[in-house]
């Protein structure tokens, strides 16, 4: 008897036991997670200042486009005013009744009447035989122009002289000595023989050298220039070049 009393006490306590534990679970669940979800909490930092404001941006319409200029003004009108021919009403009686048998010309007075021999086109006060481009009213000679008295410089129809011989000129000994050495320019006229008159000094230079290159020069031989073939006076410039060796 006393086994069977301690057997069924056992039991009674087992059966207790087994209702006590699924709420005790339940609980300590609970308090885990509460204990979770009060640390996650905890640790985040909510911020201080307010939120970003948004602004708000509203995109209006493009403005519509400027008007067309206007049109340009139109051209005035011309009125083109057309000439009134009155026409006579009695033109039927104007008219001649008969038709003459030969028209006689009408006279017209003679301009610029040439002369017996002449040729058509000529000049008014050109001769017979005249050459055509000649001065009006010239009268055709066998004498040439005189040839000028002054010399004439080259160009156009003036062509220039052609050297045919020359001297070298002396190199004085005090320019040799200060070594000097140039060009020394002069103007001359070379008459119709050739020879070399009238020296002037241009460009000169220092110790003697221009005289030195005018007395060269005035022996030197040209062949004359010539005008329209025939030899004349003319001004010419020569170049005298002193080098030291």
């Amino acid at each position: 008897m006393f086994e069977t009393t301690v057997v069924e006490s056992k039991k009674q306590k087992v059966g207790l036991q087994k209702y006590m534990t699924l709420p005790v679970s339940i609980g300590l669940h609970v308090v885990v997670i509460a204990a979770v979800l009060f640390g996650a909490v905890w640790n985040i930092s909510f911020p201080t200042n307010s939120p970003a404001q948004v602004a708000q941006y509203s995109v209006a319409a493009a403005p519509p486009p400027p008007p067309p200029p206007p049109p340009p003004p139109k051209a005035a009108t011309v009125t083109v005013v057309k000439p009134v021919i009155e026409v006579p009403k009695n033109i039927q009686e104007m008219a001649p009744t008969t038709v003459p048998e030969k028209v006689q010309p009408v006279a017209t007075a003679a301009t610029n009447a040439g002369v017996e021999g002449g040729v058509e086109g000529g000049v008014e006060g050109g001769v017979v035989g005249g050459v055509v481009g000649g001065v009006v009213g010239g009268v055709i000679t066998d004498t040439a122009p005189p040839p000028p008295t002054a010399p004439l410089r080259v160009g156009g129809d003036v062509k220039a002289p052609i050297k045919i011989s020359s001297v070298d000129p002396v190199y004085p000994e005090v320019a040799r000595k200060a070594r000097i050495s140039g060009i020394v320019i002069v103007e001359c006229t070379i008459d119709k023989s050739g020879n070399v008159t009238n020296v002037q000094v241009l460009k000169p230079l220092p110790f003697g050298l221009d005289a030195a290159a005018v007395e060269a020069v005035k022996k030197w031989k040209f062949r004359p220039g010539t005008l329209n073939g025939q030899p004349v006076d003319v001004l010419y410039n020569l170049t005298v070049n002193f080098k030291l060796n």
